[in-house]
């Protein structure tokens, strides 16, 4: 029975995905009873019936010719989808054309923008592959498409075929466009469907062409040279009319292989490479592999040629890049960075060799040998009685889809017995757009086990806001990105502070990157930034540039690791701007902010940790140097009034919030309220965040000239 609530498509949305090869139904559940919105040709393909008889079936017993044996585990997974949505998975038994047939289902669930919830349901025929451990060995278990591993021994021998019949074979690398965007605006049960999709278009329009899915949203076809522009043509044609109605584009790249001596695998890294000439460039669906690639290609078949023999032989080194506290000026940590040195070709580029590792899946053995490399450098420090500070390794997202990789780090770590927090794990923000459970228990285990985490690169990708969340960080490591083209006055300042005030009330350490000015550093350590890195403090050096060196890089020293906890604590404490009273001085070039400030008390001196512009201001105009405010002020001492002090005194005692009033500087009657922030007992130092809630008594010829 029709209901004016079913939801309908109209026009070419309609027809598009009405004529779709990808066999899939959209349907709602409305008054417990499924109603189709509507089906594919393709579904009725695969069913053998017309769209009329798949919709009675549908709409009165799903269970219509499933197997006995079926129905009850069918049964309870349908009631789950239809009344909890999410995504739903399963493989039955369904009689089709006189013989039962294994049938793969997915489904997941969305909302309209006007409110009806829509259900997607796809399928396919996988009666071919129902072996379990066939699937899991060869077949990818999403799109049912053979794996790269399949696809090696199938392409030989398809491509013998084909040279043998005078065919010329052409490699075609797919890749679907803004995937990461796809899966984080619409999710990934939607995002699984484009992939499902895509396999099924390749298989409609390829037919039985030689074709795998390699990773991701990457796939790979073996076909005839011939009429291949048109069937990349229709390739994105149909995908466009895919069952979740979103707007999904492929690039294509092309390699002839019209000569012979070259393998499988070096075909599909030249289409790849042609692919990757035109992923940004949307006006383009395909690149044929021409002559001017072939540089990038020998640099790539060099990388895989040669890997194993750089890490048998050292040439890949571990090199270190100082990471300072921002409140301190000294170094924290060093970030582990990897350098090839080829004895032919000399310095590889990281971006030379990282990425080439990262698509052939070969990058956990480059990060397990730096593991290793970092466990021996700490080791041999540790002997030398030298000053130890943690060491951040990246983890690349692939290593979590090959291996345990707790496991992994924890054994090598308790091989060289190392304490686990001179060792901090950073995972790349990409690394988040899927297996997110998965993931988060791997970063509870390393934090529970005394490891730090940090997420890398954040706002390099779309899904930055989601992913601190969902999850929890030590350290959130701002993308370099961030400091490009800065500027004091530009939007990006104000960004950056938003951004940086956001995750340190999160409770969350920042870590600034890509740092080359002083001007950066002042206004990163003000606006409440915990740690930087840059050209600033020196530029990667071999580990054992820092062995013998109490001052490194530019006269930096190393930080007190016994007040590593301390600091982490000064660290989350932020200089978040509050309204102001209405009699508070207006000598403040905005009179909307109030001065704030984390001061550090020692031996009845306060030096400044971090302070916003307004307490700068505060300062300068009760009589302290502008140029030493406003430069570095990590030696800048000043002991005030006696009661000012002992307040300072009672807060770190007590832990609790103290106010003073109408304390004399310069002439100026003030008023504070002063909150506990940390205290280190060993040192006997303390910090304090200092707001200042009044000042009177200021004459015009002691107002500062602040623009």
């Amino acid at each position: 029975m029709q209901t004016d609530s079913v939801y309908e498509y109209y026009g070419r949305q309609k027809n598009d995905m009405e004529s779709s090869s990808i066999p899939f139904v959209v349907f709602q559940y409305l008054e417990k009873e499924l109603r189709v919105v509507l089906i594919s040709n393709g579904l009725c393909e695969l069913f053998g019936e017309r769209r009329s008889e798949v919709t009675r079936i549908l709409e009165n017993s799903i269970y219509t010719s499933v197997h006995t044996e079926d129905i009850e585990r069918l049964s309870q997974k349908w009631t789950q989808f239809v009344t909890e949505g999410g995504h739903y998975e399963i493989v039955f038994k369904k009689r089709i054309s006189g013989a039962f047939r294994s049938i793969h289902a997915q489904g997941s669930s969305y909302t309209t923008d006007t409110g009806e919830k829509l259900y997607v349901l796809w399928c396919s025929d996988v009666t071919d592959i129902v072996n379990a451990e066939k699937i899991s060995t060869y077949y990818d278990k999403l799109t049912n498409m053979p794996n790269m591993s399949a696809f090696g021994v199938l392409a030989e021998q398809e491509r013998d075929r084909m040279r043998k019949k005078g065919v010329v074979p052409a490699f075609v690398y797919f890749d679907i466009r803004d995937m990461k965007a796809i899966n984080e605006k619409y999710g990934f049960s939607r995002g699984n469907g484009i992939l499902s999709g895509t396999a099924f278009v390749l298989r409609d329009i390829f037919e039985n062409d030689a074709m795998a899915r390699l990773s991701d949203d990457h796939f790979i076809v073996l076909t005839n040279k011939r009429h291949l522009e048109q069937k990349i043509e229709q390739v994105n044609d149909q995908i466009l009319r895919n069952p979740m109605g979103i707007p999904v584009q492929v690039c294509a790249g092309i390699y002839i292989d019209d000569k012979t001596g070259i393998d499988i695998y070096a075909s599909i890294d030249r289409a790849r490479i042609a692919c990757k000439t035109i992923k940004g460039d949307y006006t383009r669906k395909y690149h044929v592999f021409d002559r001017d690639m072939f540089t990038e290609y020998r640099q790539r078949r060099h990388v895989l040629n040669h890997f194993e023999e750089a890490l048998e032989n050292g040439y890949v080194r571990l090199y270190y890049m100082p990471i300072v506290r921002t409140v301190t000026g000294k170094i924290c940590d060093m970030e582990a960075l990897a350098r090839w040195i080829d004895p032919e070709k000399g310095m590889l580029p990281p971006s030379q060799f990282i990425p080439v590792l990262e698509d052939n899946r070969l990058i956990n053995k480059l990060d397990f040998y730096m593991l290793r490399k970092i466990c021996e450098s700490l080791s041999k420090q540790k002997s030398m009685n030298m000053p130890l500070v943690p060491v951040s390794v990246n983890i690349s997202r692939s290593n979590f889809e090959v291996c345990d990789v707790f496991d992994e780090v924890l054994s090598i770590v308790n091989e060289y017995n190392i304490a686990h927090h001179l060792l901090t794990v950073e995972i790349t923000e990409s690394a988040f757009i899927k297996n997110r459970q998965f993931l988060a228990n791997q970063i509870e285990k390393f934090r529970e086990a005394g490891f730090n985490v940090w997420m890398d690169d954040f706002g390099s990708e779309y899904s930055s806001l989601n992913t601190l969340q969902e999850y929890t960080f030590d350290l959130i490591k701002l993308d370099m990105r961030f400091m490009k083209n800065f500027s004091l006055t530009g939007k990006n300042r104000l960004i950056l502070s938003d951004v940086i005030g956001m995750i340190s009330r999160l409770g969350v350490s920042t870590l600034a990157e890509g740092v080359q000015t002083k001007e950066q550093l002042r206004f990163l350590r003000d606006a409440g930034c915990d740690k930087v890195q840059g050209f600033l403090f020196g530029k990667p050096m071999p580990c054992e540039h820092f062995y013998d060196k109490l001052t490194v890089c530019n006269g930096l020293e190393y930080d007190d690791i016994a007040k590593t906890a301390y600091y982490d604590k000064v660290s989350t404490v932020g200089l978040e701007p509050q309204s102001v009273t209405n009699d508070f001085g207006s000598y403040l070039r905005d009179n909307d902010i109030t001065p704030v400030a984390v001061l550090e008390f020692r031996k009845e001196e306060f030096r400044i940790l971090k302070a916003n512009n307004a307490y700068k201001a505060f300062l300068v105009a009760i009589g302290q140097d502008k140029n030493l405010i406003y430069d570095d002020y990590y030696d800048w001492y000043r002991k005030p009034s006696s009661s000012f002090i002992e307040a300072v005194k009672r807060c770190l005692a007590s832990h609790k919030s103290e106010s003073v009033f109408n304390i004399i500087e310069n002439g100026m009657t003030v008023s504070a309220n002063i909150s506990f922030v940390a205290h280190d007992p060993k040192s006997d130092t303390g910090a304090v965040q200092v707001m200042i809630t009044n000042v009177d008594g200021m004459i015009s010829s002691r107002r500062p000239r602040l623009d």
